[in-house]
């Protein structure tokens, strides 16, 4: 899961444009990582992030953000006989050009299935131990711990680059996608096309957001609703569906996903819980618990626990994590 990378560290304006700067944000995390089949270990990581911004004489306004994700590689895979397995870090980038006509995105950036998806998590752990289990969907990426081919959106299907162009009108916004297949085997596949539809607004004092998503590539196909709503009180709660077809048996299927939070002062804390019943094999499912302290001024303590990380292991291979989230 991408963190959130709040406070701006530098400004610099750049002569003969109206208006542009780039902004330089970071965030780090400090803790411990363990579980059933993990040795309990150190953890730190480091994220940076530039973004970038202008607007010409017009007000057409353009940026582009590069995510220096994962700096330390310490995006540990809880499977391998029993040993952490260090993973290489991901460094995204995309460019965006927005106006009146609305606003058009290119890059590493979601598709429009996962752009009007609601996942059912917001908080942060070290490890996302709370979103890694086998019954979490993220609503992106071809392949997650759940073994279907179709997890959900069709993004990184192909190479990864997506084009999404957006456009919200009041309480609503809508958003279409491609990404185009651009191998050069003989059987390539159709561009992944998707439709997204969202809606926030006030329902008796709870802040709700809605979401609906499709996407195929003319082979795999998936589709989804899902809603949050935050109450007054300090509660949220949500909840996901998804449908997976595809041209082998065990392509189809469907996720449903569920979560509850509460907020005071302070303390936030969260647990969801989902499942993934294909027409072929058996279900998985888990559930994620995850507990956040504000100290402020950018630091925030975290724990989390994922019930079950490793789809092809028998059993339930837990992992768990606690520490401090550094925002700068």
């Amino acid at each position: 899961m991408k963190k959130i990378l709040l406070a701006t560290t530098a400004m610099v304006a750049f002569a003969g444009a109206a208006s542009a700067e780039v902004a330089l944000s970071g965030y780090a995390e400090i803790g411990i990582f363990g579980g059933s089949e993990i040795e309990t270990q150190f953890w730190n990581d480091i994220d940076v992030k530039f973004t970038l911004s202008g607007e010409t004489d017009s007000g057409l306004t353009f940026g582009a953000t590069i995510d220096l994700d994962e700096l330390n590689g310490d995006s540990i895979d809880a499977t391998g006989g029993g040993e952490a397995r260090i993973l290489s870090g991901e460094n995204d980038s995309s460019v965006f050009v927005s106006g009146a006509f609305g606003k058009v995105t290119l890059g590493d950036t979601d598709g429009a299935f996962d752009w009007a998806m609601i996942e059912m998590s917001t908080l942060t752990t070290l490890a996302d131990d709370h979103t890694t289990h086998v019954g979490f969907n993220t609503n992106s990426g071809f392949n997650t711990n759940s073994g279907f081919n179709t997890n959900s959106g069709l993004d990184g299907i192909y190479d990864g680059q997506v084009a999404r162009y957006e456009y919200a009108f009041g309480d609503f916004a809508v958003a279409v996608s491609a990404e185009l297949d651009d191998t050069d085997t003989p059987a390539s596949g159709d561009a992944a096309m998707g439709l997204g539809l969202a809606w926030s607004g006030d329902l008796g004092g709870s802040a709700v957001k809605a979401g609906f998503g499709y996407q195929s590539n003319g082979d795999f196909d998936v589709v989804g609703v899902s809603a949050m709503a935050t109450m007054a009180q300090g509660f949220r709660a949500g909840a996901t569906y998804a449908q997976f077809d595809g041209p082998l048996a065990g392509d189809d299927g469907d996720h449903m996903g569920v979560m509850l939070g509460y907020a005071t002062g302070a303390l936030s804390m969260e647990v969801n819980y989902g499942k993934f019943t294909p027409d072929v094999g058996a279900d998985q499912d888990g559930f994620g618990l995850a507990v956040n302290y504000d100290l402020g001024g950018g630091a925030v303590v975290m724990a989390g626990f994922g019930s079950d990380v490793d789809a092809d292991t028998a059993g339930d291979q837990n992992q768990f994590s606690v520490g401090l989230g550094l925002s700068f």
